[in-house]
C-alpha cells in the first residue's frame, strides 16, 4: 500500500530517494507561469529542505523534456496574450521558434535546467526492451498516462519516492510526496 506524505512532514523521507515529477520543478522555477503562490512556496520550501538534509533527488529525460515543453507553451502563451495575437494566426513552431521572445525563453529554461535542476538532482534511467515499453501502452486501472506509467516503473525499479503536485497516481502502489488534497480523498 502506498504512503501519502504532506510537504509539513518530509522528515520521515529524509534519508530516502526522491523522484521530483516535472510539475514540481514547475512550481518551483516556472517563474513565467501563473501557479498558486501557496504551492509555490510548500514546494520550494520542501526542495530547499531536501538540499539542505542532502536527501538524493532524482530526474530523468522525460521529465526534463516535459518541464522544457511546458515552460516554452507557457511563454508562447504569454507572447500570444502580450501582443494580441491569436493562436489560430500565430503558429508555436511556424511562427513564434522564430522570435527574439523564443529565444529568451529557451536560453532561460536551458539556464533553469543546467543551473537549477541538473546541479541539484542525480538522473536516473530505466532500460526498457519491446516487453516493457509494451507495457506502457496497455490501459490500465490506475489512471496514468505513458509517461506516468513510465514513472511509476522508474520509482518502483529505484525503490523511490514520487514528489507530485498530479493525482493520477492516487491509484498506484508507489509512495507519494504531495499538497495535493486529493490523495486524502475516499
Amino acid at each position: 500500500m502506498a504512503t501519502y506524505i504532506k510537504t509539513d512532514n518530509l522528515a520521515v523521507v529524509k534519508n530516502e530517494k526522491v523522484f521530483f515529477d516535472a510539475n514540481i520543478w514547475m512550481y518551483i522555477f516556472c517563474e513565467i507561469g501563473d501557479y498558486n503562490s501557496h504551492l509555490i512556496r510548500r514546494y520550494s520550501s520542501s526542495f530547499r529542505y531536501f538540499l539542505k538534509n542532502q536527501t538524493s533527488i532524482f530526474i530523468d529525460l522525460a521529465v526534463i523534456s516535459e518541464f522544457v515543453n511546458r515552460y516554452l507553451r507557457i511563454a508562447y502563451s504569454n507572447y500570444i496574450r502580450k501582443n494580441n495575437l491569436k493562436i489560430t494566426d500565430f503558429d508555436y513552431k511556424k511562427d513564434y521558434r522564430k522570435t527574439d521572445d523564443f529565444n529568451d525563453a529557451w536560453k532561460n529554461v536551458c539556464n533553469i535546467v543546467t543551473n537549477g535542476i541538473l546541479s541539484k538532482a542525480n538522473t536516473v534511467n530505466f532500460e526498457y526492451d519491446k516487453n516493457t515499453l509494451t507495457g506502457l501502452l496497455n490501459p490500465d486501472s490506475l489512471d496514468t498516462d505513458f509517461n506516468d506509467n513510465h514513472i511509476v516503473n522508474l520509482c518502483r525499479s529505484s525503490d523511490m519516492y514520487l514528489f507530485t503536485h498530479d493525482g493520477d497516481f492516487k491509484n498506484t502502489d508507489i509512495n507519494i510526496i504531495t499538497e495535493n488534497g486529493y490523495y486524502w480523498k475516499n
